[in-house]
């Protein structure tokens, strides 16, 4: 299934801050038909996701009813994509179970219609995770113990 939609980039403080872009209601109809046979558990949705040039592999989290993609930092980084920008995403979720709701065109017809664009693939590193909360960061000179509580 492929998804094509735009929206902003917002900055959602969770248990893993992160930034997203919320998933606009018609799309969110599409990916419910699925959701169930593609989730990994807690209603998280493996995805492929291609902004610009780059694309990466990401998990789809539900929240509040809809869903948001999250935008890695090292694809934001290669686009240039900053906070509240709007940008236009490419979501492609693989149902091994289903037929498939997409026609499939002639790679021919394609190739001939469109210019290739070259494609990046983003790895994902941690290291690259400018907005990472780190608990150590607010108290200098107390490290937190093995569990990440604050030392007393």
């Amino acid at each position: 299934m492929e998804l094509r939609f735009g929206g902003e980039v917002v900055w959602w403080r969770g248990p893993a801050p992160y930034h997203f872009v919320a998933l606009p209601d018609p799309e969110v109809a599409r990916l419910r038909v699925v959701a169930s046979r593609v989730t990994y558990g807690w209603g998280c949705i493996p995805a492929s996701v291609t902004l610009g040039a780059t694309t990466f592999t990401t998990s789809i989290f539900p929240k509040d009813g809809g869903f948001m993609v999250p935008v890695k930092v090292a694809a934001r980084r290669a686009e240039g994509v900053e906070l509240g920008d709007d940008v236009a995403l490419v979501v492609v979720v693989d149902d091994p179970d289903g037929p498939g709701d997409e026609p499939q065109d002639d790679p021919d017809d394609r190739a001939a219609s469109a210019p290739a664009r070259p494609r990046r693939v983003v790895r994902h590193d941690p290291a690259d995770d400018d907005d990472y909360y780190d608990p150590a960061a607010e108290a200098p000179g107390r490290v937190p113990d093995a569990a990440g509580h604050p030392a007393p």
